[in-house]
């Protein structure tokens, strides 16, 4: 007994944790797995089609930000269906889960114990995973659909407002682009070659050390 809405059947539940465990790992692992593959050399993602397709949709504009919110929201979603089917609904008139005593049947009902396995059945697992094999990951068909799904979730605007709490949380911090602070790709090689580095203090004042 959980509290999946009542009518649907113990299979259907079954199936639909599933499906739905799949999918949140697959959202939990893409994270993981582009900010992994960004650090590749291009040459070296040419050399598989389909993880230089998604990378090239992720990483073209702001679709980065946009795709980290509709991901969001795709894995919250997600989660919430799977708490319900995790969660424990045991009364005091029904009969302990393997006979356990009432206190444990207690903190079962609490729902930590399925929020525990779910943390790792459906996150932590796929996070490794992802971490270990970003490009046999991102490899998969189903990764270029769900980034438009993300896309597509953020672009309805369920979550604008992330993008005016950023940008004010930016004013705030003084948060500045990395290039400030390091420089382009091309002007830290050239700095190598000259012998000095390009950094930037805390008021963002650009400093040439050599």
């Amino acid at each position: 007994k959980t509290k999946m809405w009542d009518g649907v059947p113990g299979a259907v539940s079954i199936i639909i944790l599933i499906i739905l465990c799949c999918f949140v790992g697959m959202m939990e692992g893409m994270q993981i797995a582009f900010f992994t593959v960004v650090n590749l050399p291009e040459e070296e993602l040419v050399k598989h089609k389909t993880v230089y397709q998604n990378c090239q949709t992720v990483f073209s504009g702001p679709n980065l930000q946009s795709f980290l919110i509709g991901r969001q929201i795709c894995a919250a979603s997600g989660m919430f269906v799977v708490a319900r089917i995790m969660t424990l609904n045991y009364s005091e008139q029904d009969d302990n889960v393997l006979g356990v005593s009432d206190a444990l049947q207690t903190f079962f009902n609490t729902g930590l114990l399925g929020a525990v396995i779910t943390t790792i059945l459906a996150s932590l697992v796929w996070r490794v995973i992802a971490s270990s094999f970003p490009i046999a990951f991102l490899s998969n068909p189903f990764i270029g659909p769900m980034i438009k799904l993300c896309l597509f979730f953020e672009s309805t605007g369920v979550c604008s407002s992330v993008w005016l709490l950023a940008l004010t949380q930016k004013k705030i911090a003084g948060y500045q682009v990395d290039e400030l602070y390091i420089g382009t790709p091309d002007e830290r090689c050239a700095d190598e070659e000259e012998g000095f580095e390009i950094g930037a203090d805390a008021d963002g004042n650009v400093i040439i050390g050599y």
